[in-house]
């Protein structure tokens, strides 16, 4: 795989703080989540990927550009950034306003108002074009955001929280647009605190933990499962259910004797078909199926069980 953007031994001081070193890459192509939990790092090593920040040792290329060389800035053409601006000040229509940033961007009028008018509508606000943004709400101003990031077509998308202020519908509409995105060939790189709302679409992880890099390969390598506490009215033999789910390559752990659960992980749903042969052929009543949620906890233990 091609490597799109590359980390060499990159280190960025602060007082009391240091992030990195960090040699890792991501890859052309492929959806990557930059984790962390608050204060790892992630803002600093975006603001760097984006040329925000420029003092820093060693390098980040982005398509064999360094960020530290003089025409650095030539390779922000292809990069789309979103995050949330929030526009409480600007009196300018939301369409006047992204017209001038498209014209900022180095597009036609002919082509900005295509796709202006294309992305209003995508996001449900062309009715509201004519609006100044400040009295917009605050899930309005973040799909303005999201506009923003999209609307000049980049070849590498940069978004950090994107379903912030936003509800399920639209979330779920950013992860198909993230989806069709990587269709066309683009290189996503998306920061969030929901994983479990995306994680089905990520292929690639880089983990920071207090400015270090813990973990940076793809999703199969880390190993992090949907996992389901399965829920049983009556006691059953726990561990003939447990070789039962081994031989059909679905991974079992805790069980909880109070509760009568068992939990389960699922990388596909015919193992959850193999689930319920297996009840159903004993004469076992389901009384529940939760799934738990894939948070950073989830993932720090995947990592502990790859050490």
């Amino acid at each position: 795989m091609e490597q799109i953007i590359k980390f060499e031994n990159y280190i960025k001081r602060f007082k009391k703080k240091v992030i990195g070193p960090l040699n890792c890459s991501i890859q052309k192509g492929r959806i990557t989540a930059l984790l962390g939990s608050s204060g790892s790092g992630k803002t600093v090593i975006i603001n760097s990927v984006l040329g925000i920040i420029k003092e820093f040792k060693g390098d980040i290329k982005i398509e064999n550009i360094s960020r530290k060389k003089g025409k650095y800035f030539l390779v922000n053409s292809k990069i789309g950034y979103y995050t949330q601006m929030d526009f409480s000040l600007y009196v300018v229509s939301a369409y006047k306003f992204l017209l001038d940033m498209c014209i900022m961007m180095g597009l036609t009028k002919v082509i900005s108002r295509k796709r202006i008018e294309y992305w209003m509508k995508y996001f449900d606000i062309w009715e509201s074009r004519n609006k100044p943004i400040k009295s917009f709400s605050w899930g309005m101003k973040n799909r303005m955001n999201l506009i923003l990031c999209f609307i000049k077509e980049p070849e590498i998308l940069i978004l950090d929280e994107p379903g912030a202020n936003l509800d399920s519908y639209w979330r779920n509409k950013i992860k198909i647009l993230l989806m069709d995105a990587k269709k066309e060939g683009k290189t996503i790189i998306v920061t969030v605190h929901n994983i479990d709302e995306i994680a089905d679409i990520i292929d690639d992880f880089i983990i920071i933990d207090n400015g270090q890099n813990i973990f940076n390969g793809s999703a199969e390598k880390l190993n992090v499962y949907s996992k389901y506490k399965v829920y049983i009215s009556e006691q059953f033999e726990v561990q003939n259910f447990r070789n039962f789910l081994s031989t059909n390559n679905i991974k079992s752990f805790k069980y909880d004797e109070i509760e009568n659960s068992l939990v389960v992980a699922i990388e596909n749903f015919k193992q959850l078909n193999f689930l319920f042969l297996y009840l159903i052929k004993n004469n076992l009543p389901l009384k529940n199926l939760l799934k738990l949620p894939i948070n950073m906890e989830a993932i720090y233990k995947a990592l502990e069980n790859n050490i």
